[in-house]
């Protein structure tokens, strides 16, 4: 009998909640705060840590509680089940009637009936999300497998599977591995944004026959919106602006959120500053309305958001109608533990939609994007920046190929996003794109980049370019310096000399160079020698070089190279990596014809264009105090990120050169590199010394990257130290 009345209560309460959303879905008299901030009724879900420590942010643990709001019952916020146990990134259905969660222990999708006490295994894996077929009027869960052990950030193999019917499976996406945070399908079902893994957020077209995927932006939580504009985002490394990014190579722009917490509590309160870091921040199933938590400002043992806390809460927050800021905010949760991993859904969301004027500039600016790479002969691998990787259409070398660096060391991205070599490479994917074989048949090649050679502590060569095998391999011992052809840089007192090696006795000098002068490259090797192109200038023959050594004469040499089947493109150092240099390299091409002043002249032009482009850099030079610091965390501590800055707080005493009127700031260091701790110590505190620093609005590459920030005045200008 008690069963019979639950469930008649259950239906009642279903029938109502379905009556009331189809009657008030625009309705703002709603009695429930929350129901009067959305419009319409609303329903929110997410975890609550219960554990000791209160910073299960990730919910691995089994001390979580399953919480819920419904702005229709009157009871606010509320246990949706009274058992602690796991309950990972729960998910409200397409109809808000159901709750999704993720059992990470046993591995188990969970269904729970809202207002039910009966959760019921749905399927093996990890819930991502839900999404509703409108033609065919099914709603849909997706689930993916996770790879290695439990708190792995990466999974495979997505499906689609129907709530209703388990059994009714449908493969969703199997090209890449997936990172969870967030994964989420448009309306029609046609596109998914996700991080393909972290921290390369994506968009991808799901029915088209290649699946193509779209790089949007480096950084987590990427998220779409819950229409059909594809507006998408992910969440920057300081956790406290989303990246929004219109379709078909639309604008971009940041929203700030650190203020959501104080716009929550007071909208009058001024929001100036970098705000406090958030949290989970997830697309509702309503295009104008995001959730996520905060504020994030106890210290942990990675960064601020590890240290969790009872003042973290769920926020539900509005974009004003241009997308590009926070109208309003409210808080949803109100206790004395912190909670966790917050999804909501608003009756009238499946009628919303980001209006067309939100997808366009709203400003004219400025175009300085250039098209990359464009049309030369031949062409077998490009690399523009480090923002997206290349897509390279087949030709007759080689298929179609998407063009990837792997950085590793200390090199990272550049002011303007370029390969910031030092002590480190990038190697490039994939790792042979034809240019071996082709080298050894025709001996051919053409190497373009736009280059800028930056300051060196070492007078000794460094290695710019290296095509040769891995380090400690048999072809390297076989080959010794006869089988691998290099570009080196050598500083000088009037400069920094470019050289090309081509065997042990051939080194040819091709230019000296101007320090932090971006200068455009383009390199021809034939049968008949070297010739370079410097910012466009016609093409001039390398016949000879004034080295101590004897010097082989530059066409035996290069005819006689043979480079072993297993050799691989690496800028920076060479396999050994004995050798850094210090340098900024973009817009390279490899291309396996010779090149000649026609053919290379639209590298030129594109090239000429991007360098008119460029500022220098705002760089002073200071004598400091420190003030505070941050904690330095471990590299195991930060993953899977594997680069972080700490900042720490700085006095002013003096200014060597260059121009700063703040006379205290935060300097942003780099700690970790490459899963790398560089400095396990921090600075002394009231101990002088000397900074070369540059603003941080300056460096936007840095928006994707870790950031630790705990000290107390978080309000100063940010600064990076670039020595």
């Amino acid at each position: 009998m008690a069963r019979s009345l639950a469930s008649l209560a259950l239906l009642v309460g279903s029938l109502t909640h379905t009556l009331v959303a189809s009657a008030q879905t625009n309705s703002t008299n709603s009695p429930d705060p929350v129901g009067q901030f959305t419009g319409a009724p609303t329903r929110i879900v997410w975890v609550q840590d219960n554990s000791p420590g209160n910073r299960d942010v990730q919910a691995q643990g089994t001390q979580l509680q399953l919480m819920g709001y419904d702005s229709l019952d009157g009871q606010h916020e509320r246990p949706l089940l009274q058992a602690r146990s796991n309950y990972a990134r729960p998910l409200l259905s397409p109809n808000g009637r159901q709750v999704i969660f993720t059992d990470r222990v046993r591995g188990r999708v969970m269904l729970l009936d809202w207002g039910s006490q009966q959760p019921k295994t749905l399927a093996r894996g990890a819930a991502l999300c839900t999404w509703h077929d409108h033609l065919a009027k099914t709603d849909w869960v997706v689930v993916g497998q996770r790879i290695g052990q439990a708190g792995s950030y990466f999974y495979r193999n997505l499906t689609r599977i129907r709530l209703d019917n388990p059994a009714v499976s449908i493969p969703l996406w199997s090209k890449t591995r997936i990172s969870p945070d967030n994964f989420q399908l448009s309306r029609n079902g046609r596109f998914a944004a996700g991080v393909f893994p972290w921290p390369n957020g994506g968009l991808v077209q799901l029915d088209s026959p290649t699946h193509s995927l779209t790089h949007i932006g480096k950084g987590c939580w990427a998220s779409l919106a819950p229409d059909n504009s594809r507006l998408a985002w992910v969440f920057d490394g300081p956790h406290r602006h989303l990246k929004l990014s219109a379709p078909d190579d639309g604008p971009k722009w940041k929203v700030a959120v650190g203020h959501v917490a104080r716009l929550a509590k007071n909208p009058s309160l001024p929001t100036t500053g970098p705000g406090d870091e958030m949290f989970h921040p997830r697309w509702s199933n309503h295009a104008h309305f995001l959730v996520l938590t905060g504020p994030y400002n106890r210290k942990g043992p990675i960064n601020a958001v590890s240290g969790g806390g009872p003042q973290v809460e769920i926020y539900l927050a509005r974009f004003h109608n241009d997308f590009r800021t926070i109208q309003s905010a409210i808080r949803i949760s109100n206790n004395s533990r912190p909670d966790f991993f917050p999804d909501a859904w608003i009756a009238n969301g499946p009628t919303s939609r980001v209006p067309d004027n939100a997808l366009v500039t709203t400003q004219p600016t400025a175009k300085t994007d250039v098209h990359w790479p464009p049309e030369i002969p031949k062409l077998i691998w490009a690399f523009q920046d480090t923002r997206r990787p290349l897509q390279l259409p087949a030709n007759s070398l080689r298929p179609e190929t998407t063009c990837r660096v792997r950085l590793s060391g200390r090199t990272r991205p550049g002011r303007s996003f370029q390969l910031r070599l030092s002590k480190g490479n990038a190697t490039i994917s994939p790792t042979d794109p034809g240019l071996v074989s082709h080298w050894n048949k025709h001996h051919t090649l053409t190497i373009s980049m736009l280059l800028t050679v930056t300051p060196a502590n070492s007078k000794r060569p460094g290695v710019l370019l290296a095509i040769e095998p891995p380090a400690n391999t048999a072809n390297t011992a076989k080959s010794g310096d006869t089988g691998k052809l290099q570009l080196t840089l050598t500083p000088q007192s009037n400069g920094t000399r470019l050289a090309i090696s081509l065997s042990k006795t051939t080194t040819l000098n091709l230019a000296n160079l101007k320090p932090e002068t971006p200068t455009h490259l383009v390199i021809t090797l034939d049968p008949k020698g070297v010739s370079l192109r410097i910012d466009g200038q016609p093409a001039r023959r390398i016949t000879a070089a004034p080295t101590a050594a004897p010097t082989a004469a530059p066409t035996a040499a290069l005819n006689q190279l043979q480079l072993p089947p297993d050799s691989q493109v690496t800028w920076g150092n060479n396999a050994s990596r004995l050798r850094p240099c210090e340098a900024l390299i973009s817009h390279i091409t490899l291309s396996a014809n010779a090149l000649n002043n026609a053919q290379s002249q639209p590298l030129c032009d594109a090239a000429n264009r991007v360098r008119r482009s460029l500022r220098p850099a705002r760089r002073v030079v200071v004598r400091a105090r420190c003030v505070d610091t941050s904690p330095v965390p471990r590299p195991t501590q930060i993953a899977p990120y594997r680069r972080a800055l700490v900042y720490h707080h700085y006095r002013i005493d003096r200014v060597e050169s260059g121009r700063i009127t703040h006379p205290e700031i935060l300097v942003a260091h780099w700690a970790i590199l490459d899963g790398r701790l560089q400095s396990p110590r921090r600075p002394t505190i009231g101990r002088i010394v000397r900074l070369v620093i540059e603003p941080i609005p300056d460096h936007a590459q840095l928006d994707s990257e870790r950031q630790v920030m705990e000290v107390e005045r978080i309000d100063l200008p940010l600064f990076l130290d670039v020595q």
